[in-house]
């Protein structure tokens, strides 16, 4: 658990020593100092990583990092819309765009190493959040209406396929009397 959180927190120090001026704050990675220094005070914590206060505070970093990706992407995504706009810098855009290549690869070993993500991460946009997680009957209803519709794509598919396969039998048939 400690040396998850420990690797994650060095890459997340290697973007911003790219050797390329970055204007992203490194703000955003106190929290993950700070923890660690608590776990390595706290002999409880590190007797159960299965608890969840250590569950919570993982989310807790999870999100933060989602919301550097985030911030990560919409500033290299500007960065390439306005390549060919006066002032730019592309050596500022390429730095941004290996800090999210970064970024995204740390995220995505913490979420598997800590078991988090498996769980979905709600959006931390507050227009687009939902105020609670769906059930499981929404869930289900969810599933059960995708698959319908799935199946119902197959079938036309294939019956495309077979209006198709008699077309051409019988207009192979014509050719050979």
């Amino acid at each position: 658990m400690s040396s998850t959180q420990q690797s994650f927190t060095s890459s997340g120090s290697q973007s911003s020593t790219s050797g390329f001026p970055l204007s992203i704050p490194s703000t955003t990675f106190s929290h993950t100092s700070s923890f660690l220094s608590q776990e390595t005070s706290n002999p409880t914590t590190l007797a159960d990583p299965n608890s969840p206060e250590t569950f919570k505070q993982n989310v807790q970093i999870s999100l933060e990092h989602v919301s550097r990706v985030n911030f990560l992407a919409r500033s290299a995504l500007n960065g390439i819309q306005n390549a060919y706009q006066v002032g730019n810098n592309p050596a500022q855009t390429e730095a941004e765009l290996t800090a999210l290549n970064q970024a995204i690869r740390t995220l995505a070993e913490f979420l598997r190493q800590t078991g988090v993500g498996a769980y979905p991460i709600p959006p931390s946009d507050p227009q687009s959040a939902q105020p609670d997680p769906p059930t499981e009957q929404q869930l289900i209803a969810d599933t059960t209406r995708n698959i319908q519709q799935l199946y119902e794509q197959l079938k036309r598919t294939q019956e495309s396929s077979a209006v198709v396969a008699n077309l051409l039998g019988a207009a192979e048939a014509r050719s050979k009397t």
